[in-house]
């Protein structure tokens, strides 16, 4: 073409877009979802000559929303999404191409400096491409450009046409879709007969079946057992592979060559023969370990519960592989565990043909009640063997504490924890596996790093609400236990949700890092009229120091003890009742393996005391340790320097202290006390906790 001044002009080209109202609607949810953000979408498509035609649209993949030279990476995404494009459609009257649609909210009028090189790339990966921009004021507009391999714009004409998309980009026939993966499944299949190892001369079937009978010479009833079950394994593995070679493609006998790369034959002539059937039952025995696991049984264990009610719908709980064990729970578990999984499905004998045919091919783990008793079967392995054991998480989880502590009276009692720390952490599980029927825990801590080594969660709590972690560990001991958690101070949850809670049996668990806790705990136990235990750890944990009380029972109370409430004020190691030292006093503390061990000697202290409280009242209960201590207690876990910890002194001279010891005495009434008001009975002032 020729201009006025005898210039010769390029034409310039005229590009159409075609895209399917599917692609329309998926612009629009994905400009939706990012209102004033940059946000980008990939097309993948095909192009013919100037024409693209889209489907399907499909995120980034990288990053929801963008910011600066983000949208340099596009280009990696946009080859994993051709690759994948290219299994789905036919592109035989065209070729792929993937185009990007960005939305910049800064009002760009063409792409953003940082679109350009990503532009380039893509049109040099594909021989030019289309991108478009989505414009938001107020109306919904889109524009496309195409971009040639030098970077240059072309703005490009589009519409919604399904049906030219249609023609422009049909999907692969079902049927050579299904004819490709029959043919790389049988080349797969050549490869593994050329490569099987052969059996050494002699080793057949009886003397194999010899070999492993020796090893129970002496016990013949085990032998007759796994000759029953060889002879089982070695039936099914035959006629599977009958199966198998039956239905299979027949295999050329002719010579050919054969390279296999990084194995010791290389291009050598290969006659192959189809003796599949005998070499697989012979390799099915060959290896005893592996032998023993496809024979061993599957165990199936089963909540009585859902026997007694012919329970009906999903199956959840754990496989473990490695002992072939399913272990069902109960919904209550599965509704507070995050690691629970789908196992299968249940449902009664007289539903099940009705509405699903024959499970065993549908799910993983499949349950049919003929009456109260369990038809399970496990899919593609219909002749296992799978033995059945029922439990009952309220009876066989606690059978080991009858006549110690009945759990039938346990599951009526409830404890108050404030605070879910090493210490409260450890006392609340041990209530859980002594039966307790519920559980109120309160704390707004956070596990963090520097928690793990004196705490029962672990890493991956890191990041938790520990009270959320509490009420995931109590379900997996007792999914009976209710547990109710506040993610906050006890003194800040709300009085009215807290009296919807708290049952009558009742006791109140002061398990945090400061005196201020006590105070607040002591004035919820006299507006409940429930007891409650006071505990916590010394400097290094070295003592341990436990205080109850009862309300109406003429007991001194929290004020009493240890004087006037002073607040939370971390710097007075009087109101600062630390379970273990400061981050800042840890830096000049030595090395201290074991911290852990010594807070649980206090947590087990506290925690056989409230069973205590909580079953004294009970017919037929001995009591573990009210009858051999005081209100006040003070454990020594193991003997420091008295200057560390003042407490030294109540166990005589430095050579008199000895570990796993306690002193313990009464607490004294002070006339003057805010709290409870009392006559003054002694004229001893003060922090009167030990005798």
């Amino acid at each position: 073409m020729i201009d006025n001044g005898g210039a010769y002009v390029k034409k310039k080209e005229k590009y159409r877009v075609y895209i399917t109202h599917n692609t329309y609607r998926g612009m629009l949810l994905e400009a939706g979802r990012h209102p004033g953000n940059e946000s980008i979408i990939q097309m993948p498509g095909v192009r013919i000559g100037n024409d693209f035609f889209f489907d399907m649209v499909s995120d980034s993949g990288i990053n929801a929303t963008y910011t600066p030279t983000m949208c340099e990476k596009d280009h990696v995404y946009a080859d994993h999404l051709s690759t994948r494009l290219s299994e789905y459609y036919d592109f035989s009257n065209g070729k792929l191409t993937v185009s990007q649609v960005h939305r910049h909210p800064d009002g760009y009028l063409h792409f953003s400096p940082g679109d350009h090189p990503a532009n380039i790339k893509l049109a040099q990966q594909f021989g030019g491409v289309v991108n478009g921009l989505i414009f938001i004021d107020p109306e919904f507009r889109i524009k496309f450009w195409y971009i040639d391999e030098d970077g240059d714009e072309t703005e490009a004409e589009w519409e919604i046409n399904d049906k030219a998309v249609r023609a422009a980009m049909p999907r692969i026939d079902l049927r050579k879709l299904k004819e490709t993966v029959e043919r790389n499944e049988a080349t797969r299949k050549t490869i593994r007969r050329a490569k099987r190892r052969t059996i050494k001369e002699g080793e057949t079937k009886g003397s194999i079946r010899s070999r492993l009978s020796d090893l129970f010479r002496g016990h013949p009833e085990e032998g007759r057992c796994m000759d029953n079950r060889i002879e089982k394994a070695l039936q099914t593995v035959t006629a599977a592979v009958e199966t198998v070679a039956t239905e299979a493609e027949p295999v050329k006998t002719e010579t050919t060559p054969v390279t296999f790369v990084g194995d010791t034959v290389e291009k050598a002539e290969a006659a192959f023969v189809d003796n599949t059937a005998e070499e697989t039952s012979e390799e099915a025995i060959m290896d005893f370990e592996k032998l023993q696991e496809v024979l061993r049984p599957y165990m199936v264990l089963i909540p009585e519960e859902y026997r007694k009610q012919r329970y009906e719908g999903e199956l959840h709980g754990y496989y473990h592989q490695e002992t072939k064990t399913y272990n069902i729970v109960q919904n209550t578990l599965y509704d507070v565990r995050t690691d629970a999984s789908g196992l299968g499905v249940a449902l009664r004998k007289e539903h099940a043909g009705r509405e699903y045919g024959d499970l065993s091919g549908q799910f993983g783990l499949s349950i049919i009640w003929n009456e109260e008793q369990a038809e399970v079967s496990i899919r593609d392995n219909t002749g296992a063997e799978i033995n059945i054991d029922y439990y009952s998480a309220r009876q066989d989880v606690f059978s080991r504490n009858q006549g110690i502590v009945e759990q039938d009276r346990m599951a009526s009692k409830q404890a108050i924890i404030t605070g879910t720390g090493s210490g409260g952490f450890k006392v609340g599980l041990e209530l859980v596996r002594a039966g307790i029927g519920s559980l109120i825990v309160a704390d707004n801590d956070i596990l963090a790093y520097h928690n793990v080594c004196r705490h029962e969660c672990g890493i991956h709590d890191v990041g938790r609400y520990k009270v959320d972690c509490f009420k995931e560990r109590a379900a997996d001991i007792n999914p009976n236990c209710k547990v109710y958690t506040f993610r906050d101070l006890i003194q800040h949850v709300d009085p009215a949700e807290l009296e919807k809670l708290i049952w009558k049996d009742s006791i109140i668990l002061c398990c945090a890092d400061n005196r201020h806790c006590g105070y607040v705990c002591n004035e919820l136990a006299d507006k409940y009229g429930i007891p409650m235990i006071d505990a916590g750890c010394g400097p290094r944990a070295s003592t341990g120091e436990v205080f109850w009380y009862k309300p109406n029972a003429g007991m001194a109370c929290y004020t009493c003890a240890y004087g006037e409430d002073k607040g939370v004020d971390y710097s007075n190691q009087a109101v600062r009742r630390r379970f273990y030292a400061t981050e800042t006093e840890l830096e000049k503390l030595h090395f201290q393996p074991g911290m852990y061990l010594d807070i649980q000697l206090t947590a087990i202290f506290e925690a056989k005391l409230a069973i205590d409280l909580l079953m004294e009242n009970e017919a037929g209960y001995e009591p573990k340790l009210i009858p051999y201590i005081n209100q006040c207690t003070v454990l020594l876990n193991y003997p420091v320097d008295q200057n560390v910890n003042p407490y030294m002194h109540l166990f005589g001279q430095e050579n008199e202290r000895k570990p796993f010891t306690w002193k313990s005495g009464s607490a004294q009434k002070n006339e003057s006390c805010s709290h409870c008001g009392v006559e003054k009975v002694s004229t001893d002032v003060g922090c009167n906790t030990v005798a």
